[in-house]
């Protein structure tokens, strides 16, 4: 009688491309909301939005005009201008940023100085609110979009319902960038401060005032928040700090992987069990001790988390989502 063949065992669970997308000239981070994910594509005006569920391209939507900002004298007239670790490479990128807000996706256009919402639905622009300056990051939370403004160290808030500007805040520090809504308050990451110092200020959401304002690293690059708990990556994408919400004390401060995509542009995602990084491989490090506790294989520059989903910018200019399987 023949022995039973034997079968090998089944290869352990690993982070797998379930979907890889080609989008546009220069994609800027990954948005996820709904059933959608999002992508700006900053050199050419335009908002590339996937169907999660299907796993395609189902729009390329039309939100600002890139001739707007180049007629404005947005591009360095030398090489030289710029030194290559410059955040004022972005001056010429639009749709800058974008957000979700539950329902719809806003689109930062400043050659127009505007928030453009994006009907998700019809895949097409709707209103439009004026801005009073240019804008760095958006953010949504407490029924308001939240607009940092960079040249004119102010906070633009619109507000989601009526759809228009309700307020600036003019008391935030110097050079906002990075915002996010979370842990009860409005988090701005400002890094223009003197003797190479930068600071996350606090924001309450209901006086739209600053309340607290926490020394951090120098053109930190990004900010998260996870239960009560914030995150910020240091000066270039060299560590992560987890900071106590209610008294801004730092939790811990570990390195990171260190950040490799465009100056300026960053992101970072929260998962129950953990913050994942981008870098020369994307790193999952540990809520408790920050350490790193996971690495998925591939470069990338963004990084945005949704459950079980991983999508990724990678650094060809596609797209990339994984799942865990």
């Amino acid at each position: 009688m023949a022995a039973a063949c034997s079968q090998p065992p089944p290869p352990p669970p690993h982070w797998t491309v379930v979907h890889h997308f080609t989008v546009g000239q220069t994609p800027g981070p990954v948005t996820l909301g709904g059933k959608w994910a999002f992508v700006a594509n900053m050199s050419d005006g335009t908002v590339t939005q996937i169907d999660r569920d299907a796993g395609k391209i189902v729009a390329t939507i039309t939100v600002a005009d890139p001739k707007v900002l180049r007629a404005q004298g947005c591009a360095p007239d030398s090489v030289h201008a710029y030194y290559s670790g410059s955040w004022g490479w972005r001056t010429c990128d639009t749709p800058f940023a974008i957000g979700w807000d539950g329902t719809s996706l806003w689109a930062l256009d400043n050659g127009d100085r505007q928030l453009v919402r994006i009907d998700p639905s019809r895949h097409q622009a709707a209103e439009r609110v004026r801005l009073p300056g240019i804008g760095w990051s958006v953010g949504f939370g407490f029924g308001k979009a939240w607009v940092s403004g960079w040249d004119n160290h102010a906070v633009y808030i619109v507000d989601v319902a009526s759809r228009a500007l309700t307020a600036t805040i003019s008391d935030v520090d110097s050079g906002p960038a990075t915002l996010t809504g979370g842990a009860g308050a409005v988090w701005i990451v400002c890094v223009r401060g003197l003797n190479g110092i930068g600071h996350l200020d606090r924001v309450d959401p209901n006086t739209l005032k600053v309340t607290n304002r926490y020394e951090i690293d120098w053109f930190s690059t990004a900010v998260t928040t996870l239960g009560s708990s914030v995150f910020v990556r240091g000066s270039y994408g060299g560590d992560i700090t987890r900071l106590d919400a209610s008294t801004g004390a730092v939790v811990w401060s570990q390195p990171g992987p260190g950040f490799i995509g465009r100056q300026g542009i960053d992101e970072i995602g929260a998962t129950t069990n953990g913050v994942w990084m981008d870098g020369p491989t994307t790193a999952r490090v540990d809520l408790a001790t920050g350490a790193i506790a996971e690495r998925i294989l591939v470069p990338s520059s963004g990084v945005a988390t949704d459950g079980g989903q991983i999508w990724l910018n990678r650094l060809d200019g596609s797209i990339a989502e994984f799942k865990f399987q």
